[in-house]
Order: C-alpha cells, then structure tokens, then sequence
C-alpha cells in the first residue's frame, strides 16, 4: 500500500466555540465552517475536522466518552486504495463516500479511513538555516525568532489499547505498515505507514488497566526553535501544557505536548529521525519518555519583577 501520511483527525466537540478557538490558535487555518462541523488544515493539508456529538456524520466512539472518532490515512492512487478495500471487506464493514474515501473499524473499534492525497509543499515551511562548527548556514542574517507555530503536517498519531497485538497484526499484515521500535514485553509499538518514513506515524501504548483511550497527534513545525517559540505562544494564549518541552530518546524529536479540549493531547515536534528499510527495529528494556522534560511548559511569572535586560541593569 502507498500511504502518502495522516490526512486528518476526525472529533466530536462537546464545545464547538472552545475547540474552534483551540486549533485557531494551535496555528491551523479554518477552511469551512457550517452547522455540520469546522474544518481546520496545516500548510500541507493535513485536517482537523470538528463535529458536534449530535452530528449523523461521525464515526461511533471507541470507547465510552471518547471524542476521538476517526483517523484518515493519505493513499497515493486508486489503485492502492481500491487494493485496500478488496483486503479490508475480507472481514469487515467498508463504507465508501462518494469521493471514493474508503472507512472502517480498526480491530480496537477506532474508527480509520482511506482516501486519496498528497501534501501540498511550501517554502514557507522550510526551516531556519543552523550554525555549527563546520559549516555556517546562516551567514550575516539574524535568525527567526517565532511568535506563532504554523504547523506543517501531523507526523504521527497515538493511541492507549488493551491488545496492541491485534493492532499492530491489522496495521502491519494487513495495511503494510513498518515496525520502527518497540519497548520489550508488548508495553509499546512504534510503526511507520511508509518504508521510508520518519520514525513512526502510529504509536500504540498496551493499557494493563484494559482502557482503550486515543492519546495525542503530534504536528510538525519547520524546527526546533518553532517549538519553542510556538509552545510559549501557545502558553501564554492561555491553553495547558500536558507535558514538555523535552526530546525523546525514541525518535529523538523535541515537543511540546498541550492538552486537547476534545481529549487527550496535541504535540508540536521537529527533528524526528527518518528511517529507510535499512533500519534495524530495536526492543527497548526500558520504559524512557525523555530524554529530559520540563513538567509545566515555560512561564514568565507575573509578579512584578523586571527581567535581565538593558533598562534592568542600567538600574543597578
């Protein structure tokens, strides 16, 4: 199969007004808005899409109380995604819009579609030109310092399940995707969507507790500084960090995870390792989140005080 990424993330939104301004501000770019759902889309076209709980047009939840409704994967031709129809109405229920976007039920019940699509590609999205030691990219040119993430695309997708097993078989055997890692003892599988990708799209976390929850979706922003900046931003505007910023060990990107209204989190990376079918999955004995993390994001307390600066130590 030929997965050209995640396409978009489909969510029921108890609170309309809230979430619309949520992803308004995450950086995304509202492209329609009726009474049937908001649609909010990255630079290269990944989508958001918002519905009322009401609506007849979302997916059922996966698990009581889940907002999260349905991830839809890119496909690069008909042929693929006509390929993966014939494989999916072996034993399940396919539905087919009349664009051709393919829907299911993932073996976890999470609700997972098909279409034809292929990112849009900027220079704005480029990324800022690094110094180093050996080589000077950025040569009489102040860096950028940014004051609002626009994120690019969504990079990978996360979800807590009581049987990773049978998903990652679904995923793996059935779709065609690739094992990038794993942590030893069934707790995690990283995979890809594609044989050359970066280091994973799908994470899937075992649930000892038997919950079956949807985790985050990480969005790419064009580097590290942008998730930094874009993070602080998005602070300040008011919305909670869950975790972060830090950099992973496994895939060794910097985030910034922040707490989704609709449900669990939203994550802005930059830097992830690409991998080739040359890669080598490793079996990971321990459990290691980061790296090293912030807990609470970065605060400028609000106490009066004049930070360093010019003015500050001139009254000194």
């Amino acid at each position: 199969m030929a997965f050209t990424g995640l396409y978009a993330n489909v969510f029921a939104a108890p609170d309309m007004k809230n979430a619309k301004a949520f992803f308004a501000d995450w950086g995304m770019k509202k492209i329609s808005d009726s009474k049937s759902g908001v649609v909010f889309e990255t630079s290269a076209g990944s989508r958001v899409i918002l519905r009322p709980p009401s609506s007849k047009l979302l997916p059922p939840p996966a698990a009581k109380g889940m907002n999260f409704r349905e991830m839809i994967w890119g496909v690069s031709s008909k042929a693929h995604l006509a390929k993966i129809q014939r494989e999916l109405e072996k034993d399940r229920d396919v539905t087919v819009d009349k664009d051709g976007t393919l829907h299911c039920l993932d073996p976890a019940g999470i609700g997972v579609g098909f279409t034809l699509w292929k990112p849009k590609k900027s220079k704005a999205d480029l990324r800022t030109p690094y110094n180093s030691y050996q080589q000077n990219e950025r040569v009489d040119t102040i860096s950028t310092f940014y004051e609002q993430a626009r994120p690019i695309r969504m990079g990978h997708i996360g979800f807590v399940l009581p049987d990773i097993k049978a998903a990652e078989k679904f995923y793996k055997d059935r779709l065609g995707f690739w094992l990038s890692d794993r942590y030893a003892g069934g707790a995690a599988v990283f995979m890809r969507c594609a044989e050359e990708s970066q280091h994973h799209n799908l994470f899937l976390i075992w649930s000892e507790a038997g919950n079956l929850r949807y985790h985050h979706t990480a969005y790419e922003v064009r580097d590290i500084h942008e998730v930094f900046g874009g993070g602080i931003a998005f602070d300040r505007k008011g919305w909670d960090t869950e975790v972060g910023p830090g950099r992973h060990p496994i895939s060794s990107a910097y985030f910034w995870y922040f707490k989704n209204p609709c449900g669990g989190a939203v994550e802005y990376f930059s830097d992830s390792d690409y991998v080739t079918a040359d890669w080598k999955p490793h079996n990971y004995k321990i459990n290691k989140f980061s790296e090293w993390h912030l807990v609470d994001g970065i605060h400028q307390q609000d106490d009066g005080r004049v930070r360093p600066s010019m003015s500050a130590a001139g009254k000194q």
